[in-house]
């Protein structure tokens, strides 16, 4: 099975006050992600932090990949949605993307060429 889709979630810092909480809801969440992967629920996940940039913003996200079906499963999934809840309440910023990647990347490119090339003739 081809890893064709993922799932960024970014976030910013924690709401002030809310800091200890936050580290917990990332330490559990961590915690969460190697389950999935584990139990074949996603196909891998990557943690990442910025060194530079505008942090208060983005202080970290990951990308968690799969197939289209894992990814799907996952993001409407009631674990995921109570999960993001726990994260909303003590962040900032926090935003989800649904991604395309791997092959269905190539097949994108490839329709946009196809769309390109009927258009300009």
């Amino acid at each position: 099975m081809a890893n064709d889709s993922a799932l960024m979630i970014e976030w910013g810092m924690p709401i002030e006050g809310r800091e200890t909480k936050a580290l917990e809801e990332f330490m559990n969440h961590v915690q969460w992600w190697t389950q999935l992967k584990s139990s074949g629920k996603i196909s891998d996940f990557r943690i990442y932090g910025p060194l530079v940039g505008n942090i208060e913003q983005r202080a970290g996200f990951i990308i968690i990949e799969g197939t289209d079906k894992q990814i799907h499963d996952l993001h409407t999934s009631e674990e995921f949605r109570s999960n993001l809840n726990k994260v909303i309440i003590v962040g900032h910023n926090i935003n989800v993307t649904l991604l395309e990647t791997g092959d269905a990347m190539t097949t994108r490119m490839q329709r946009y060429g196809k769309n390109l090339k009927e258009r300009l003739g």
